[in-house]
């Protein structure tokens, strides 16, 4: 009987320590892939959110108005209104007649619809995870008219040489998205996997 009973503590006393030492390996599998994870979810470059990132984040979003692309679109990138905040919207509509040293005036009636929809749209008031990046590069009192002089957009861009860029004539400036992001960024997209700088081919920083 003692035999028997010796017998069957050795098997339990085995069972327990295997359990133990098995919690043990996915507690520290646990911790490694928590760190990596809460590391990746403060890398800015980080893949995943690159893609979650269609249109920036625009879930909510209404619908890009087509008289926005109609109009806006003719000369350069209808850009994604939650790239600036709303201020930044309405005083680049209420300059119209002078656009970056162009005219760029429109019937009042089509200028209010875009103004409406682009300040409804903007990274303030219809925020999407990229607007939050792009918001925290500017302050209260600024009112920023380039989306390239954002800090956010800068950083992004940095490591990008001139010569491929405003000394490219297949480019022109940074502000000619489309030129290297083809078309993804008519839809929003602007994930590095999406880049191939005319002459010069694929980028990958």
């Amino acid at each position: 009987m003692n035999k028997w009973m010796n017998g069957l503590r050795w098997a339990l006393g085995v069972t327990l320590l295997g359990t133990a030492l098995t919690l043990g390996g996915v507690g520290l599998v646990n911790l490694s892939v928590g760190g990596a994870w809460a590391e990746s979810e403060h890398d800015d470059d980080d893949r995943r959110g690159e893609r979650d990132d269609t249109v920036y984040s625009n879930r909510g979003q209404s619908e890009i108005d087509p008289v926005y692309v109609e109009e806006c679109s003719a000369c350069h990138l209808a850009y994604p209104a939650q790239l600036l905040p709303e201020r930044s919207w309405r005083t680049i509509m209420a300059g119209l007649d002078d656009h970056f040293g162009e005219s760029a005036e429109l019937p009042e009636a089509t200028a209010k619809r875009i103004e409406d929809y682009l300040a409804a749209n903007a990274a303030d008031v219809n925020p999407g995870r990229r607007s939050k990046k792009f918001l925290r590069g500017i302050t209260d009192d600024q009112t920023p008219l380039r989306i390239t002089q954002t800090r956010y957009f800068k950083g992004k861009h940095d490591e990008v040489p001139q010569r491929l860029v405003s000394g490219n004539p297949e480019v022109g400036s940074f502000s000619q998205c489309q030129a290297c992001h083809g078309e993804a960024a008519q839809r929003g997209v602007f994930d590095e996997d999406t880049v191939d700088i005319p002459g010069y081919g694929r980028w990958d920083d």
